[in-house]
């Protein structure tokens, strides 16, 4: 018997607990998850072309600092709330009391929830070993 899944989170000074959603929510928040979060991903594999020659070449990321501190915060709270009935419920709170680092938090943990095949970490596993030396 496979039962479902749950998580407890952090935000603000809360602890919510969100349960794992079923198919039919599941389904197109999946979609929207990875339509949004795609052109977060094409700019941040732009980033290493960027080159600094001269102190004024900072400014090529001010737009990519843009998308992921502020738009990229933005889409993942927005995400993360029609996620769980639990948060989206108290929104309005989570939005004033919760931090950056918490909320990026929780979506990672309802992101896994999401995830039946594991991608997530096969993709983590990929990355790792891209990334081993450098």
């Amino acid at each position: 018997m496979i039962e479902i899944k749950t998580v407890k989170v952090l935000l603000g000074e809360t602890e919510y607990e969100i349960r794992e959603a079923g198919f039919i929510v599941a389904k197109p928040w999946k979609k929207r998850l990875l339509e949004e979060i795609k052109p977060l991903f094409e700019k941040l594999g732009g980033a290493p072309d960027i080159t600094f020659d001269k102190p004024s070449d900072l400014y090529q990321l001010l737009p990519l600092a843009e998308s992921i501190f502020i738009e990229g915060i933005e889409t993942i709270f927005a995400l993360l709330m029609e996620y769980s009935p639990a948060l989206k419920a108290d929104a309005e709170n989570i939005a004033a009391t919760a931090t950056d680092r918490q909320i990026v938090a929780a979506f990672r943990e309802v992101v896994y929830l999401a995830d039946p095949f594991g991608v997530v970490n096969q993709l983590n596993r990929q990355l790792g070993r891209g990334l081993t030396g450098t």
